[in-house]
């Protein structure tokens, strides 16, 4: 199993000590402060300059996916995407937090977990509430553009993590649609189940394990199946793969470029 965490308090990576939301426990979830961590900023360029957690860099899931050579979304090249993290000061020995918007950023903090998981990282963390939810707990911020370093670092790709059209056309498990009921019923992978990714929120906080996985299971979600995850782009379903990890799934994968690279490269559609 994949190891995921959800955490509650978090160091910066200049090592001043922050607090922010009070823990909500899970079972296979440390929400312990994560030492000297490394804050990663994944809201939009704009917000992060206007106010972040004192420590924190700044990478934007934009400068994850490109479009290929064929035009067709989906992840960046492998070196490319290293080397964005790279050029923030991220490496694969040293834990990551990853803040963003909660159920209001599109899924900006799960797919930059996606991505570092992807890369190989083994030590992910998500702070449940985002940066709102920092704040409103009295957290500590400060504005501006920040001060990232530039490291070299050696990642090693988890491929198991991403999937290919292929992949999904003859997925053995839960093809897990996770974009809004109405994006579903104009088309989606034959046999996909829907589950809109922002049904594991309550509120602005992510719900309990035993909410989420009872609202997935509901929804016709096997979790002792391999889930591969799709959406429009692959954005929101990165957040939804960050989510199954949590509940220990061990062959969650994100497909991305999802619906428009599905669409694209002829897939069947059932509406």
């Amino acid at each position: 199993m994949r190891p995921v965490f959800v955490v509650a308090m978090v160091t910066s990576g200049c090592g001043t000590a922050v607090h922010g939301l009070e823990p909500t426990a899970w079972s296979n979830v440390v929400v312990a402060t994560p030492g000297d961590a490394l804050v990663v900023d994944a809201r939009p360029g704009s917000a992060y300059r206007a106010g972040h957690i004192p420590g924190a860099v700044h990478v934007h899931w934009t400068e994850l996916t490109q479009e290929d050579d064929q035009g067709l979304w989906g992840v960046r090249p492998d070196a490319a995407l290293a080397d964005v993290f790279s050029q923030a000061g991220v490496r694969p020995d040293e834990p990551v937090v990853v803040v963003g918007s909660g159920p209001m950023g599109g899924g900006d903090d799960g797919n930059m977990y996606w991505a570092l998981r992807y890369l190989g990282h083994p030590d992910v963390r998500v702070l449940n509430g985002g940066h709102l939810g920092w704040l409103a707990m009295g957290g500590a911020e400060e504005s501006g553009a920040g001060n990232a370093r530039v490291v070299d670092a050696d990642w090693s790709v988890d491929d198991g993590a991403l999937a290919t059209t292929d992949d999904v056309a003859g997925w053995p498990g839960t093809v897990l649609d996770v974009r809004s009921a109405e994006e579903f019923d104009r088309g989606h992978v034959p046999g996909a189940v829907w589950f809109e990714w922002t049904d594991v929120f309550d509120g602005e906080l992510i719900a309990s394990e035993a909410a989420v996985r009872a609202r997935l299971e509901t929804a016709g979600v096997d979790l002792e199946t391999p889930v591969v995850t799709t959406c429009r782009s692959g954005i929101r379903a990165g957040h939804t793969f960050m989510m199954l990890e949590a509940l220990g799934v061990d062959d969650a994968a994100n497909y991305v470029g999802s619906w428009r690279r599905w669409t694209a490269e002829g897939g069947a559609v059932e509406r």
